[in-house]
């Protein structure tokens, strides 16, 4: 056997059926599909069809037929052993060197599903027995259903030594079979034992949906002893290899497809319910960090998708390695995002508390890689850059980070992204060392009424203005694109955007009080007439949002303008007059309201 099974099953969910076809002729869009004329047989409208989420393409012309492996033996008219060979190298995958105990490993792995497939079910089973009373009692505290616990086939290892062992025994799976299923420890010159014990269980299913390897969480007496680890993987075998999966795979792919969003958490917990809730397009690392392989199956779902962690220094941490993994493997359209749940928090239990519809939002409002990049990079200089030296040494660290990734034309626009942050720091910097000889001279001619107040109080004004509306009138918040607008907003003064994320997410509005009590008072004095319509306060809301948008543009516009001729780069100059272009173009298209200091 040349090319073992699970070879040929990881270089097939390797690639995404759409990029290994799309790469040879061209291939267009189309609903859930792609189309694309028939490269086997002659024709002039397109019959051709490529499912990614099946993994095969379909002509209904000539009948082809086949997944990625088929294409390309038939299109380059390779062999079946050339065909895995060209694959395996444009994957980057090495081709397995087969000894003859490696040949047998892999004869044994059909045998190995067997084994794993029945201690599930016999898990299952001890799950509603007398010994999975604890079991039963953790799963009702953790608001399980019977229902999510038959979708993700939850169970119970009891707090025996050989029950497992005991009864594959019986069933026929030899020792030697359960040890390498990674179900049992044979100690040396001692006496075989269950690795699982007294642990609810979570089986970690393959893409197709079989048993390969489980997860358990420690449960009653045990759970005290401080020696034994709260969650407990199974060790790798030839079908599991934790780097290489993801929890949740084979449910979770297709809502993740449908909805265009792929969220991974790290908690089989957090997976499990999130999915109750109706959040059905998660997934999880197995006691890993994220890997790149773990990446490149995401990427074949989604284009973004967002890694969602504790609010803890653990998951910050967590978040920093995903983003150096991610960094070489970036290419244009594809990326990652960040969304971090407030300070002790975790997927699951905000989910219990403020339900899918808060979470969701929290997602919505996630991060970009960039961001979340320049953030890290900022804190690790002072929080006031009072040197040059200081400045300096952020500007190589943000040069270091751009370099790690390998595509060239990402690699440019973190270049750009990054000099545009380190301009807004050096025009700080320079106020202080009073090196801007410009700053006493009369404003530029660009300067509105605008960038007459202080931009911070201007942006401000405008703020309290939107939320004044939506104290107002509070069912615009679902109107339209009020809620993007909302969630975009340049938003200063801390007080304000707190509120801003009470809005958002739904929560109670009770400990911003004082400040809901003056916008209200405000809001009532605005002179709007008894019959004003929620549509007449859309037209209202588009109106400020756009000075908001022009205003906040002016403001680094300013800045630039400020400082033309200091120093200046590249990309600050083609900054600024990017920035004059685009609101030459919004002054004209836009019509927004004045902006004033005073309640109106």
């Amino acid at each position: 056997m040349r090319f073992p099974p699970s070879f040929i099953a990881r270089l097939r969910s390797h690639f995404l059926m759409s990029e290994v076809i799309g790469r040879r002729i061209p291939v267009k869009k189309h609903g859930r599909e792609y189309q694309a004329l028939c490269p086997f047989h002659n024709e002039k409208s397109p019959s051709f069809t490529i499912n990614d989420e099946k993994g095969f393409f379909h002509c209904f012309g000539c009948g082809a037929h086949g997944d990625a492996i088929e294409f390309i033996r038939r299109y380059e008219r390779l062999s079946y052993p050339e065909t895995i060979e060209h694959l395996a190298r444009e994957a980057g995958i090495p081709l397995p060197q087969l000894t003859k105990e490696e040949v047998q490993r892999e004869e044994t792995a059909k045998t190995l599903y067997d084994v794993l497939e029945a201690a599930c079910q016999w898990f299952e089973n001890q799950i509603n027995s007398v010994s999975g009373a604890s079991a039963r009692d953790y799963v009702e505290k953790r608001g399980l259903k019977p229902e999510t616990l038959r979708t993700f086939r939850i169970g119970y290892a009891p707090d025996e030594r050989t029950a497992l062992y005991n009864h594959l025994l019986k069933a026929g799976f030899a020792q030697s079979l359960q040890a390498e299923a990674g179900l049992i420890i044979v100690p040396e010159g001692g006496a075989p034992y269950d690795r699982f014990r007294s642990r609810v269980m979570f089986p970690i299913r393959s893409s197709s949906g079989k048993v390969i390897a489980f997860g358990g969480r420690l449960m009653g007496s045990q759970s005290a002893n401080k020696n034994l680890p709260k969650y407990l993987n199974s060790p790798e075998t030839p079908l599991f290899k934790k780097g290489e999966l993801l929890y949740n795979l084979d449910l979770a792919r297709k809502a993740a497809r449908e909805r265009d969003m792929a969220v991974v958490m790290e908690g089989y917990m957090d997976v499990v319910s999130t999915a109750q809730s109706g959040v059905n397009y998660a997934f999880a690392t197995l006691g890993t960090a994220v890997t790149p392989e773990h990446l490149r199956l995401l990427w074949q779902l989604v284009k973004e998708p967002v890694m969602c962690l504790d609010g803890d220094a653990a998951g910050k941490r967590a978040m920093m390695r995903a983003a150096e993994v991610a960094l070489p493997l970036l290419k244009p359209g594809y990326s990652l995002r960040f969304a971090i749940l407030p300070p002790g928090e975790d997927p699951d239990s905000y989910v219990r508390k403020f339900g899918k519809a808060s979470f969701e939002k929290i997602l919505a409002l996630s991060e970009r890689l960039s961001q979340v990049l320049w953030e890290q990079l900022r804190q690790t200089q002072p929080e006031e850059l009072n040197s040059p030296e200081q400045f300096s040494a952020l500007k190589a660290a943000c040069m270091t980070t751009a370099k790690a990734i390998a595509d060239a034309t990402v690699r440019r626009e973190y270049d750009m992204h990054f000099n545009r942050q380190l301009y807004v720091c050096s025009r700080e910097l320079w106020k202080k060392l009073r090196i801007n000889p410009k700053a006493a001279q009369p404003p530029s001619p660009f300067v509105t009424q605008m960038a007459m107040q202080p931009h911070s109080a201007a942006l401000d004004t405008l703020a309290q203005r939107l939320l004044r509306l939506l104290l107002k009138f509070p069912d615009m918040l679902h109107k339209s694109h009020v809620e993007e607008n909302l969630s975009r907003l340049d938003i200063r003064d801390p007080g304000l955007s707190s509120l801003r994320h009470a809005l958002l997410s739904g929560q109670s509005l009770d400990e911003h009080g004082e400040q809901i009590a003056g916008l209200m008072e405000d809001a009532l004095k605005l002179p709007y007439p008894d019959t004003l319509t929620i549509e007449d306060a859309l037209l209202l809301w588009n109106e400020t949002v756009s000075a908001h948008e022009i205003a906040h543009l002016e403001c680094e516009l300013q800045e630039l303008q400020d400082n033309v001729g200091q120093a200046m780069d590249e990309a600050a100059y083609h900054r600024l007059v990017e920035l004059q272009q685009t609101l030459v173009k919004a002054r004209s298209q836009r019509r927004f309201a004045p902006v004033e200091t005073d309640v109106a």
